[in-house]
């Protein structure tokens, strides 16, 4: 049996190109022999068919996403390993669980996903890389490796569709996450990503997995959330080698950021981001533009505030209603993209949402140039060099010359 994990995907150079976790966790479950991960290996959709044409193997094809949730029609729904087993037969097309009117019943997420081993030794982490802000002080971005230590969040922002896969957190024993970490620095890994939705929401949850990150000598990011960090936490993360958290912080504007269901101010935004540089920790930034209630004018209060914050990096997104998000429920289907590829950020085709004042382009067009307009400010070229060395400076100016569009 093999698991392949399809290229989609049309990266930036900037961008990380992460073990595929779940097909290693898939692998592990079903006791397959390989992973064809076509994204690593930059293959198209038919130079992929024909590499799975030349395995000995029947094709089963699925996917594990919140989509096949949210919008189904034949699908495994629920735990996606847990289901596996108990669907006795697969004859073309077939869900025992499919109701008369096409749709999949939800089935709860089970406890044994936090026992599942994913199959590492299927997986050459050399090959993989993480995104250039990870490593802008020169360090190689090559052995790139990812983990969970929590699966779920208990949060619900409109824009976001993981309650549609997991519902409330559920953590794994910190004494699996140091196996596997161990495993994963026997590999060659250097570079690790800390897949958690949020990292930081128990406390005692990260002190313990700190201990298990002790003198790994590891480079590693997570996610956290504005209001979960305090000073003495965000040391220990430090010294461990969390080198680097991101924040969702979204917008600057209050009314946006109500209508979001993000319960955050700007003070608490800057609060988090002060304590974090603080204790040694570079700050990236996610920021989205087009949210239902931007205009030009709040998202010209975001990109300042942005700016104002002196994050080491940024990431600027276009509102998107992805399915099982609240924002794709109430999004008129007309406003929705029309093929899969055009919710890519990074694609050509990108179609973002429209929001009550603004059209979907100009949107579009605002994000872009906010990316050019917060990498090529004189301070903050100034902060980079002074912090990681000319070298980053000039990886940020040749980020600069890419585009997805002409």
């Amino acid at each position: 049996m093999i698991i392949v994990n399809p290229n989609h995907r049309n990266p930036s150079p900037q961008s990380a190109i992460e073990p595929p976790i779940w097909c290693a966790y898939l692998a592990g479950y079903l006791k397959a022999d390989k992973i064809l991960d076509a994204e690593v290996e930059g293959w198209s959709s038919w130079e992929t068919v024909a590499q799975i044409g030349k395995e000995k193997s029947v094709l089963v094809a699925m996917g594990a996403n919140p989509s096949a949730s949210s919008t189904p029609k034949m699908g495994i729904v629920g735990e996606l390993y847990y289901r596996l087993i108990k669907t006795p037969k697969i004859m073309g097309l077939h869900h025992q669980a499919v109701t008369q009117k096409g749709y999949c019943m939800p089935i709860p997420s089970p406890e044994q996903l936090c026992e599942l081993v994913p199959r590492w030794d299927l997986i050459d982490f050399s090959k993989y890389k993480a995104h250039n802000w990870h490593c802008l002080n020169g360090s190689d971005r090559s052995n790139y490796g990812v983990i969970y230590t929590s699966f779920g969040c208990p949060f619900s922002c409109s824009y976001c569709n993981i309650h549609t896969l997991y519902k409330g957190v559920t953590y794994r024993e910190p004494q699996d996450v140091g196996e596997e970490i161990d495993y994963l620095v026997s590999k060659g890994v250097k570079n690790l990503k800390i897949a958690d939705e949020l990292f930081t929401i128990s406390p005692s949850h990260v002190y313990q997995i700190c201990d298990v990150l002790e003198g790994k000598n590891l480079n590693v990011w997570a996610y956290a959330k504005v209001g979960l960090v305090q000073p003495e936490m965000l040391k220990r993360m430090k010294q461990v080698g969390i080198n680097w958290l991101a924040y969702g912080f979204e917008s600057a504007n209050e009314d946006v950021l109500k209508g979001i269901g993000k319960k955050q101010s700007t003070e608490d935004m800057m609060r988090a981001t002060e304590m974090t540089k603080e204790a040694g920790i570079s700050v990236l930034g996610n920021f989205i533009f087009g949210l239902p209630d931007d205009d030009l004018k709040s998202m010209r209060e975001t990109l300042d505030f942005a700016e104002e914050l002196k994050c080491e990096y940024v990431n600027f997104y276009c509102a998107m209603a992805y399915p099982g998000s609240q924002l794709y429920e109430d999004t008129p289907k007309e406003d929705l993209p029309d093929k899969w590829e055009d919710y890519d950020q990074y694609s050509p085709n990108l179609k973002p949402l429209p929001t009550k004042y603004l059209t979907s382009k100009e949107v579009l067009e605002f994000r872009d140039r906010a990316f050019q307009e917060y990498f090529s400010r004189e301070d903050y070229l100034k902060m980079i060099q002074k912090k990681y060395g000319k070298q980053a400076v000039i990886q940020i100016q040749e980020m600069l010359e890419w585009t997805p569009r002409p």
